[in-house]
C-alpha cells in the first residue's frame, strides 16, 4: 500500500489536474440539473432529476431508479464501492476543513428527516458516522497527504468504472429516441448523444459516491435485506424490484413518477 502511494506521488501534479477538472465538472452538472429545463438535461443524462434536492429525499424514487438502471452483475459490483467512496469523500472533506465533514453529516441528518422513515434514518445516520470515523482512521494510518492522494485516485477510478459498467445495461429512454422504452444499443440506432452522455455519465457517477447520493439507496437495501427490518413509511425492497421490473419491460409509463418525468422531458421539447 505504502509503495503504491509513493508511486502515485510521482504523478501527483497530473492527478491533481484531473481531479480539479472532474470536481468542477461535478459541481457544474449539479447546477445544470437544477437550473436547466428537463427537456435539455433529460435527453443527455437518464433520470437527471435525482440530482435535485426534492427528488434526492424521495427514497422510493431513488431506489426504483437505482434498481432500474443496475440490473447486471457488472453494474452491481462496480456500484457496491459507494460505501468506500463515502469514506474517501470524508477524507477529502477533512483535507478542506473539519467543519465540512460536520456540515455533510448535518445534511445527511436533514435528508433522513425529510425522507421520513425513522428506521431508515437511524441506519443512515449510523452509516454516516461510521464512514466519517473510518475516514479519520485512514488519515491517521496513512497521513493526510497520502490519504488524500489515494482518495482522489480511487474516487475518480470508481466513477470511471461505474460509467463503463453501464454499457452492459439496456439504454434508458430518451437517449436513442423519444420512446419511453429501454432498448438495446446497436450499430443501427447509436447516435451522437451516446458518447456525450458517457462523458456526462462519468461526472455523474463520480458524484454518486458522495455520502448523500447513492449511499441512502444502499443503506435502504442493506437494512432491509441484511438486517431484515421492515420500513415504516417507504417501500419494501421487494416492491421496489417489482416496480423496477415493470418499468424495465413496459417503459416509464408503468409508474406515475417516471411517467411524469418522461412527460416533463418530452412535452417540453
Amino acid at each position: 500500500m505504502i509503495s503504491l502511494i509513493n508511486r502515485l506521488f510521482d504523478f501527483e501534479a497530473v492527478i491533481d489536474q484531473i481531479w480539479l477538472i472532474t470536481l468542477i465538472g461535478m459541481a457544474v452538472l449539479y447546477v445544470l440539473c437544477n437550473i436547466l429545463p428537463d427537456r435539455i438535461m433529460g435527453v443527455f443524462l437518464p433520470l437527471h432529476n435525482v440530482f435535485k434536492p426534492q427528488t434526492n429525499v424521495d427514497l422510493d424514487y431513488q431506489s426504483i431508479g437505482y434498481a432500474l438502471l443496475h440490473t447486471t452483475w457488472v453494474t452491481r459490483i462496480t456500484h457496491s464501492t459507494v460505501i468506500i467512496d463515502a469514506v474517501l469523500w470524508f477524507v477529502i472533506f477533512e483535507s478542506w476543513h473539519w467543519s465540512v465533514s460536520l456540515i455533510v453529516l448535518l445534511i445527511m441528518l436533514v435528508q433522513s428527516v425529510f425522507i421520513g422513515d425513522k428506521k431508515f434514518g437511524v441506519f443512515f445516520i449510523l452509516m454516516g458516522i461510521a464512514t466519517y470515523i473510518s475516514a479519520l482512521y485512514l488519515i491517521q494510518f496513512l497521513g493526510l497527504p497520502s490519504a488524500v492522494l489515494l482518495s482522489k485516485v480511487v474516487l475518480m477510478l470508481g466513477g470511471l468504472m461505474r460509467m463503463l459498467s453501464h454499457s452492459a445495461e439496456l439504454i434508458p429512454p430518451l437517449l436513442l429516441n423519444n420512446s419511453d422504452q429501454f432498448q438495446k444499443l446497436s450499430a443501427k440506432n447509436i447516435n451522437w448523444k451516446i458518447p456525450l452522455s458517457s462523458v456526462i455519465g462519468y461526472v455523474g457517477e463520480f458524484g454518486s459516491g458522495l455520502p448523500n447520493r447513492i449511499l441512502p439507496v444502499q443503506v435502504n437495501y442493506l437494512y432491509q435485506n441484511v438486517f431484515g427490518i421492515k420500513p415504516e413509511t417507504t417501500l419494501a425492497w421487494k416492491e421496489i424490484e417489482v416496480s423496477a421490473q415493470k418499468v424495465l419491460t413496459g417503459g416509464y409509463s408503468q409508474l406515475n413518477s417516471l411517467k411524469n418525468y418522461f412527460n416533463s422531458v418530452v412535452k417540453g421539447q
